[in-house]
């Protein structure tokens, strides 16, 4: 790996991997137990299971990971690029400098991790669970799918998000005190008491009164004016 390099969604920048494939290790899927600069590119590893594991400094592509089962997974310094995640379940995975491109985690659900210096971008998760997730570091969502993606009990005061389509999106006792939501329709997002302390922009501002008003069930009546 020739080091990292850092990437600003927002006002905030995440460090994230920067790989030469050439020194990494070629590992066909599906492995089990540890990656440590591998490469691991082209597979199918269909409803697998990667138990207390670490994965470090490796680039997997391309994978077919459909219905895989992560569970306290340790994941540093790795990119990973369309690799489909659909109907996952990953719980207590710790990642750091973890870099999604054009990964499809549709239906996934994401629970009980800690995000640092994490990028997802251009990432379909619609659908998805985000349960008891943690920012504990900068993580962003840029050009993402977050159609009708609930997240329940989230602390989120390192995330930004720009450029998503957030339609339908939920939040549940969330804490997003400190979060960046620039540059997304916000219209039909549900759950505004997570809201606070988030930073938007002025032309936000419509939206977010339809949300809040859907939200808390108001009904305006009488002539305009």
């Amino acid at each position: 790996m020739k080091g990292v390099a850092a990437r600003s969604v927002h006002d905030i920048e995440i460090e994230l991997p920067v790989f030469d494939p050439g020194e990494l290790e070629p590992v066909s899927a599906p492995w089990g137990g540890n990656l440590n600069e591998a490469h691991v590119q082209t597979g199918r590893a269909i409803r697998s299971s990667l138990i207390d594991a670490r994965l470090r400094r490796s680039l997997l592509e391309n994978l077919d990971l459909n219905g895989a089962i992560w569970e306290d997974v340790t994941i540093s310094g790795c990119r990973f690029e369309k690799v489909d995640f659909t109907a996952a379940r990953l719980t207590g995975l710790t990642l750091d400098r973890v870099h999604f491109v054009n990964c499809k985690l549709t239906w996934a659900n994401l629970a009980e991790s800690r995000l640092s210096d994490v990028l997802f971008e251009g990432c379909r998760l619609d659908g998805a669970s985000l349960d008891e997730v943690n920012t504990t570091g900068p993580t962003g969502f840029v050009g993402c799918v977050l159609v009708n993606t609930n997240l329940r009990d989230c602390v989120l005061p390192y995330a930004a998000m720009q450029g998503c389509r957030l339609r339908q999106m939920s939040f549940e006792s969330c804490d997003l005190r400190g979060a960046d939501l620039r540059g997304n329709q916000l219209s039909e997002v549900s759950g505004m008491t997570s809201l606070r302390g988030v930073t938007i922009e002025p032309a936000q501002l419509p939206g977010l009164t339809d949300a809040v008003m859907r939200d808390l069930g108001v009904i305006v009546r009488g002539p305009k004016g």
